[in-house]
């Protein structure tokens, strides 16, 4: 039995538990997959108390926004610039765009984490010029699509079933000429190489602060039942010009280059 069998199998009671609580979804929903959105919205809903001022992750939503609003002419009004958040979680990125003024469209393929957003947005007092939707645009029509100015797709094509279709779903929601900003690890965040890393690079005291985000993401990823799929730059960018898009700036990104940012268009 592999470790994310192993896994399952111990999650399994508790997952049917949950799921009849919710008035007989286990007779709808596979075990494995609800142990899959069990851990999603588990994480999902702890994902605030993990990054909220936690310095390279705030660092990052500052560098998609930034690229962001290059994407777009400064004589515009940023109200009737259309973002697209892809996989957008719990909203993080969404809502910080929508506070920017833009016209934001957030969605992910995971229904309770699109109504911790909402509920989220709706806390928080923000503008109506964000929406969240459950659905994932590999696989299901989105509304707007080929309106979009921009599209933000943050560390979604490492776990995605069919990242073929993810990149061509996201091309077509794009205007041509439109803007890209994709995000991909390019190795796993394992903790105490992370750490290492961390610390001969920016000191002990950043390494122990990366914890906070090194071990619960460690820990959802061990159950996770998805096949990690780590690029190199080099197959990243061969990726993104086979789905059309041209690369226009690209280098490594978060904690120590955990990530690849890769700023593209689409070709017309």
């Amino acid at each position: 039995m592999s470790r994310k069998e192993l896994a399952s199998h111990r999650l399994r009671p508790l997952a049917e538990r949950v799921l009849s609580l919710a008035g007989g979804a286990a007779d709808r929903m596979p075990v494995r997959a609800a142990v899959e959105h069990m851990i999603a919205v588990t994480y999902g809903m702890t994902y605030d108390v993990v990054v909220t001022r936690f310095g390279p992750y705030e660092a990052m939503i500052d560098e998609i926004v930034s690229l962001v609003t290059r994407s777009v002419p400064v004589t515009q009004s940023p109200r009737s610039i259309k973002v697209l958040d892809i996989a957008c979680g719990i909203g993080n990125v969404g809502l910080r765009l929508a506070r920017r003024g833009y016209t934001v469209v957030a969605v992910d393929a995971v229904r309770h984490l699109i109504a911790i957003a909402r509920e989220k947005h709706h806390s928080t007092g923000s503008a109506p010029n964000l929406s969240f939707h459950h659905l994932d645009i590999a696989r299901d029509e989105l509304p707007g699509a080929g309106s979009f100015d921009v599209l933000v797709s943050m560390h979604t094509l490492y776990w995605h079933p069919d990242p073929a279709a993810l990149l061509a779903a996201s091309r077509r929601a794009l205007k041509p000429g439109g803007h890209a900003i994709f995000l991909t690890y390019n190795r796993p965040a394992r903790v105490l190489q992370t750490f290492r890393e961390v610390r001969r690079a920016e000191g002990l005291g950043a390494a122990v602060g990366a914890l906070r985000w090194l071990v619960p993401t460690a820990v959802f990823e061990w159950f996770r039942d998805c096949d990690h799929r780590y690029m190199s730059e080099a197959e990243f960018h061969e990726a993104l010009d086979r789905a059309g898009f041209d690369v226009l700036e690209g280098h490594p990104t978060f904690l120590v280059g955990l990530s690849h940012l890769a700023w593209a268009r689409a070709r017309e």
